[in-house]
């Protein structure tokens, strides 16, 4: 080992490295750009120093885009517009009558529909997973 620093090499290696290890340890450092400077009348500016985010207001961007998305509804929606109770859309008088009757048995069809297939999926397949799809046309489990 040399005593710069412990390396360690095969001896043929370190006759070689001892020499060239002193010799890079041993150089002066080079000049700092102050001391480059200082001598042809050019000055030096210090750089300021990054300056934190100061921790003062916390952003509350969640509350604000919730009441854009609100306003924005709220001018969309007509007053006069019936809601339908079932999938909680908008009609007019005449349209909303005739999409509830038709939307109350389509959620009575889908429920029942869901419901008993399954508990006869449970009662038959007690031991494996199965994945319920809705197995009548037009049904949406919305």
């Amino acid at each position: 080992m040399t005593s710069t620093h412990k390396q360690l090499f095969v001896f043929a290696s370190q006759l070689r490295h001892d020499p060239i290890c002193r010799k890079v340890f041993n150089k002066k450092c080079k000049f700092s750009l102050k001391e480059r400077l200082q001598g042809r009348g050019i000055t030096t500016v210090k750089r300021q120093p990054l300056q934190k985010k100061q921790p003062g207001k916390k952003s509350n961007w969640r509350q604000h885009h919730e009441d854009f998305i609100n306003t924005i509804r709220s001018a969309n929606i007509n007053p006069d517009y019936v809601q339908c109770p079932h999938c909680s859309r908008r009609f007019n008088e005449a349209a909303a009558q005739r999409h509830m009757k038709f939307c109350e048995e389509q959620a009575a069809r889908c429920a029942f529909a869901v419901k008993s297939t399954r508990q006869a999926l449970v009662s038959a397949h007690s031991h494996t997973y199965v994945v319920l799809e809705p197995d009548l046309p037009n049904c949406s489990l919305w």
